[in-house]
């Protein structure tokens, strides 16, 4: 049997005890059924309990939880997972040594600049990321050398590549911009991102929790309240 998610009927909110984050879940397969947890699409723990303790991931993850035949415990079903909304910007281009528009080569890097919220305006007073033209110092394009081409008649070009912190939804704006050593900025490429995020999670409380419940015994309600997802 492959990875099977449709016996789980119920998964608690994630606890964290300070040394591990604890899941939990209800499922109607038989007792003795084996279970995996998938973490960013990488096999986590499997087991026949109905709760995990597994590391804290060290940014926001999807999390799939199924059961599994007897004998494939082990077994890496990531490639069956559904694929998980894309919430980074992914960033490609080519540069190089052609871009100092005096002829010296004098290139040093690529700074990223974006926006602080979706539509706000990219702020180019703080870089994202700055990112070296050349590892170690050693030119890897320019007449000659790599691609012909690509950087201009007769001079090749180096790809590069960038991936975003994970982002909210909305439509997000990047520029790319190289620097020479004195530290003089190119002109900017502006390119644009439409993100499709999943929900974040509601922002803690002062005691940490992000649920609390209240129950009036004269209409017999429980009273659910939370706070709005952090931006």
């Amino acid at each position: 049997m492959p990875f099977d998610q449709s016996s789980i009927i119920d998964v608690e909110p994630p606890v964290w005890d300070g040394s591990a984050l604890h899941l939990q879940w209800s499922s109607t397969a038989p007792d003795g059924t084996y279970f995996q947890v998938y973490v960013g699409r990488m096999l986590a723990w499997y087991g026949t309990s109905r709760w995990a303790a597994i590391t804290m991931p060290t940014s926001r993850v999807r999390v799939d939880i199924g059961a599994v035949g007897s004998g494939e415990q082990a077994v890496d079903f990531s490639g069956m997972l559904p694929l998980a909304p894309a919430d980074r910007a992914s960033l490609s281009w080519l540069g190089g040594s052609y871009l100092d528009p005096t002829g010296s080569d004098d290139v040093a890097g690529f700074r990223v600049f974006g926006e602080v919220t979706p539509g706000s305006g990219i702020d180019f007073t703080t870089p994202l990321v700055e990112i070296p033209a050349y590892a170690g110092g050693i030119i890897t394009d320019g007449f000659g050398l790599g691609g012909f081409g690509q950087g201009g008649f007769g001079r090749s070009a180096s790809s590069y590549q960038w991936t975003s912190r994970s982002l909210r939804s909305g439509t997000w704006s990047f520029a790319v911009a190289s620097f020479d050593a004195a530290g003089n900025l190119g002109a900017p490429v502006i390119v644009s991102a439409t993100i499709k995020a999943p929900p974040r999670s509601p922002a803690a409380f002062p005691d940490g929790t992000r649920l609390k419940a209240s129950y009036d015994p004269t209409t017999r309600r429980v009273t659910l309240n939370w706070l709005d997802s952090p931006a």
